[in-house]
């Protein structure tokens, strides 16, 4: 797992409320007719890829009550109800509100793949939101480049183990990125090609 260098507790979690607030931009910006489109996550449509990040919400503050969550990817989509906005910021709210509990970042927390820092287990849902955040752009065909800071900190986390993450369970082969841009280098560390200009 990757360690990346932060200058206060504060920063992991202030980007972690970002990341969120970027995905739940991409979320609302869905028209009806989108949800049942493709995603670069190939498994996924829009609205199962939605259901997975909000479901990924939806544990952290389990977690950091002490619980063990669990990284199976078997889930229906029927978490998100009938709104799916609405379903996001509930579990959105929850999350930030146990992720700004102090002292978290220093914890030790329990997933079914082993023992993370706070700081780890935030920047795991900094990964997910941003990079999916923009797998949703994608699949709605409006796509945009993850932010500098955002992709400078998840570069920073995720270098350290890149001859792993093809690997993984979680992140195809890293490719050739298509720019020198920090957008692209992320995306394709984590296996990503932008969609043509």
């Amino acid at each position: 797992m990757g360690v990346s260098d932060v200058s206060d507790d504060s920063d992991v979690v202030r980007l972690y409320v970002d990341a969120l607030a970027i995905f739940g931009t991409a979320v609302q910006d869905v028209a009806e007719h989108e949800w049942d489109l493709p995603t670069p996550c190939t498994e996924w449509n829009v609205r199962e890829l939605v259901a997975h990040v909000v479901l990924g919400e939806a544990h952290l503050p389990l977690v950091l009550e002490g619980g063990t969550a669990t990284t199976d990817t078997d889930f229906s989509v029927d978490l998100l109800g009938p709104t799916p906005i609405t379903t996001w910021r509930g579990t959105a709210l929850k999350a930030i509100e146990a992720a700004r509990t102090p002292g978290i970042v220093e914890r030790e927390y329990h997933l079914d793949l082993g023992d993370v820092t706070g700081q780890q287990l935030l920047s795991y849902r900094i990964t997910d939101n941003v990079v999916h955040a923009w797998d949703l752009r994608v699949g709605i065909g409006r796509p945009s480049p993850i932010a500098d800071e955002h992709a400078q900190f998840l570069l920073d986390f995720w270098l350290p183990v890149a001859l792993d993450l093809g690997q993984s369970d979680f992140f195809a082969t890293p490719t050739d990125p298509a720019s020198d841009s920090l957008s692209d280098r992320l995306l394709a560390l984590l296996g990503r090609t932008p969609p043509p200009s």
